[in-house]
């Protein structure tokens, strides 16, 4: 087992991981980034909407035919279409950095999509019920939570399987960050969104909690709904889990534990790997 010193250091900010409530602070315009060689900030100018236009839900999408000989097709492309209301999306040249709008396909890593006028192709996907979740980030990851700022879409591929279909009223666990590779030295971002229930002591009624372990260091209950930063993470691969729960217990639910890996390297992080989507052309 591997032991090491590390801190959670709280994001001092009014985003929360829960949908907001009444009262509570708007999301903070321009902030300055936290990680260096990340540019700053921008916006928002007025309550964040975010629409999935396609697919529609509940929409059915036909497998394509095979030409006459060959095995049947394995999988269909899918385009998601977004439009987005009063959050600016760039991705800056000089830093490679900049805001974007992060898609979590079914329980799978978020990839950002800074051009929204372009669609997002998935070029393979088979056969089955799955559901697309977005929400706009910083150039830094972290996720915009406003009511408006989140949403999602269940749909169909050739069939429905009924797998991968959250109740859309019912508690969700939205993984963010951390994914890919961080240069040795640099903070972590150990962010997931939660719709649905708030994230509060368990004096609170009908609250939940967010659990998390990061290798083989003891879990960690958050009853506060706010990202935090991991660090002084040694070079290497590290996993990490983290669940929706209640009363002790995981909710139940399709996307409630999420499973994720992240590495850290000597030197500059490496570029990240290939999207399992891309920008459309």
């Amino acid at each position: 087992m591997t032991r090491f010193a590390f801190r959670v250091v709280a994001v001092v900010s009014a985003a929360l991981l829960a949908l907001p409530a009444a009262g509570q602070s708007p999301t903070p315009k321009d902030p300055k980034s936290p990680i260096p060689d990340h540019v700053d900030g921008r916006g928002p100018t007025g309550p964040v909407e975010l629409k999935i236009v396609s697919p529609a839900p509940d929409a059915m999408i036909p497998m394509p035919e095979s030409p006459a000989g060959q095995p049947p097709a394995k999988g269909a492309p899918v385009y998601v279409q977004l439009e987005l209301k009063n959050y600016e999306t760039f991705l800056d040249p000089m830093t490679k950095t900049g805001q974007g709008v992060a898609i979590v396909f079914d329980n799978g890593p978020a990839a950002v999509h800074h051009d929204l006028s372009k669609s997002w192709g998935y070029p393979r996907v088979p056969a089955g019920t799955h559901t697309i979740r977005a929400f706009p980030v910083r150039p830094w990851g972290e996720a915009i939570r406003e009511t408006g700022a989140f949403a999602m879409v269940t749909f169909h591929v050739g069939e429905k399987s009924g797998k991968n279909a959250p109740d859309p009223k019912a508690p969700l666990l939205t993984p963010n960050k951390p994914k890919g590779r961080y240069a040795r030295g640099e903070k972590v971002l150990l962010d997931v969104l939660v719709t649905g229930c708030v994230v509060a002591d368990h004096t609170v009624p009908d609250s939940c909690r967010v659990r998390y372990r990061l290798d083989e260091l003891p879990e960690v209950t958050l009853s506060k709904s706010d990202p935090v930063w991991l660090t002084e993470l040694p070079v290497g691969k590290h996993a990490y889990v983290v669940g929706l729960t209640r009363n002790g217990k995981l909710i139940g639910g399709p996307f409630n534990l999420h499973n994720g890996t992240f590495e850290i390297v000597e030197g500059a992080a490496p570029a990240a790997p290939a999207k399992a989507g891309a920008p459309a052309p």
